[in-house]
């Protein structure tokens, strides 16, 4: 088995029950504002407008930056507290949904804030929501909260990414924060325009099946190559519809490229060059013509939800599939993490077996969102600078499945847990990407 690559997004167990198939109601969301203080090094996040305005910005010199995503204020169908504290010596605001760290952050001199929860979140993927991104600088001891993976990418390497923080609703496209006084929460496929985004009309369905027989998963978007070939000549049964993705490239989305391994009977997909380059010095090889599944996103843009890769040793297989459920409760199998971001085939991503008529689950927009208009002055925040008291903090991501790393110690030479109760994870790469066309160029397969 080749080795991981920073494509995947590696995910720790347990963070949360199995939810329901209800979502969270998007009437009830609001903005999650962000602000930023340059004096002392420390972003806040909030929901509460005159908080944010008579208190973060009158009194304690922050500047508004927009508005960070959208969030909810009272516990909703699967979702789960964003906790939120405050550590006086650092000035530095953190937020978390996982109750084991805040033992942890507490012992390191972080307490709860005046509002012990910011909002509520959902602890993974499901019903349309995105990743809202962790980073720390441990030089000014500030954790910073994004759902943009390009500000997270250019906040490097002050800021290391942690992992992630939640899952939330987007405030633009691209998770951008949204300088407007009016903010409305991005809700595909009616916020989503051909300009930015793959058009959702276009969005097929990417078949999966299964063979007892070889242990293997196999998935395509061809429905004759489905029946005539894998059901009807090599035994494999239908599960139903994994994901929706595109059969041809459309805005900002990127192959998704597949593989097969004849000797251990394993079909294989990636984004990410490395891997591909990897996989084929390990016996894999093209399986079509085109070397391609289909598209989807590299990052998490445009609502759409991350397909989680499994693989089980034993069985030599990957396993694909956008129910977090169905993958912990994969016996044999180990999450390896994601492997690109489409289209959910369901509510909470499991296999859709109704296929006549199938199309993709989106977030109910309906009904009109509750963001109201607020008198807030957007000001660019200002250049950021190392606080003079350095303090120990916990930062960097546990070790799969979630054990507590070995201490950390700073500059002032104490030392505390190194806990980090984010969803560990690491950005995918553009580079590796846009590097797979000239690799197939320059391999003669077919």
């Amino acid at each position: 088995m080749f080795s991981l690559l920073p494509t995947l997004v590696f995910l720790v167990s347990g963070l949360a029950p199995v939810l329901g198939q209800e979502c969270a109601d998007t009437s009830d969301l609001v903005p999650f504002w962000r602000a930023f203080n340059g004096a002392v090094t420390d972003h806040f996040y909030t929901t509460n407008v005159t908080e944010m305005e008579n208190v973060a910005i009158a009194q304690d010199g922050y500047k508004l930056e927009g508005v960070s995503a959208f969030i909810w204020t009272t516990q909703q169908p699967g979702t789960t507290p964003l906790y939120r504290l405050y550590n006086q010596k650092a000035d530095d605001h953190f937020y978390t949904m996982s109750s084991d760290e805040l033992p942890e952050m507490q012992a390191a001199g972080w307490t709860n804030d005046t509002t012990p929860i910011a909002g509520y979140v959902y602890p993974f993927s499901v019903c349309g929501a995105s990743p809202m991104y962790r980073m720390f600088n441990p030089t000014a001891v500030d954790h910073f909260y994004t759902m943009n993976i390009a500000e997270g990418e250019a906040a490097s390497p002050s800021w290391v990414n942690q992992g992630i923080a939640g899952y939330v609703v987007l405030p633009s496209v691209n998770g951008s924060v949204v300088l407007n006084s009016s903010p409305t929460p991005f809700l595909a496929p009616v916020s989503a325009t051909t300009s930015s985004c793959a058009t959702t009309t276009d969005a097929v369905p990417l078949l999966r099946t299964y063979s007892s027989i070889g242990t293997d998963h196999f998935y395509t978007t061809n429905a004759t190559e489905m029946n005539d070939v894998a059901i009807a000549l090599d035994a494999y049964s239908f599960e139903g519809d994994a994901t929706f993705l595109w059969a041809t490239q459309e805005t900002n989305t990127v192959p998704l490229y597949r593989m097969f391994n004849q000797n251990v009977t394993d079909h294989f997909y990636t984004i990410d060059a490395n891997e591909v380059n990897e996989a084929l010095g390990g016996g894999y090889a093209f399986d079509t013509s085109t070397h391609i599944a289909g598209y989807v996103y590299p990052y998490s843009i445009c609502g759409a939800s991350p397909i989680y890769r499994l693989y089980s040793s034993s069985a030599s297989d990957h396993f694909y599939t956008m129910s977090y459920t169905e993958s912990l409760s994969a016996s044999g199998y180990v999450i390896e993490g994601i492997a690109g971001f489409a289209l959910l085939p369901s509510v909470n991503g499991a296999a859709q077996t109704a296929t006549a008529g199938a199309s993709p689950f989106f977030l109910p927009v309906s009904l009109t969102p509750s963001a109201t208009s607020v008198s807030l002055t957007l000001e660019s925040a200002l250049v950021t600078t190392a606080k003079p008291s350095m303090v120990t903090v916990p930062s960097g991501p546990t070790a799969f499945p979630g054990t507590i790393a070995s201490p950390v110690t700073t500059s002032s030479g104490s030392s505390l847990p190194n806990s980090n109760g984010a969803t560990a994870q690491a950005v995918a790469s553009y580079y590796g990407v846009c590097c797979v066309a000239a690799l197939i160029g320059a391999l003669a397969f077919y």
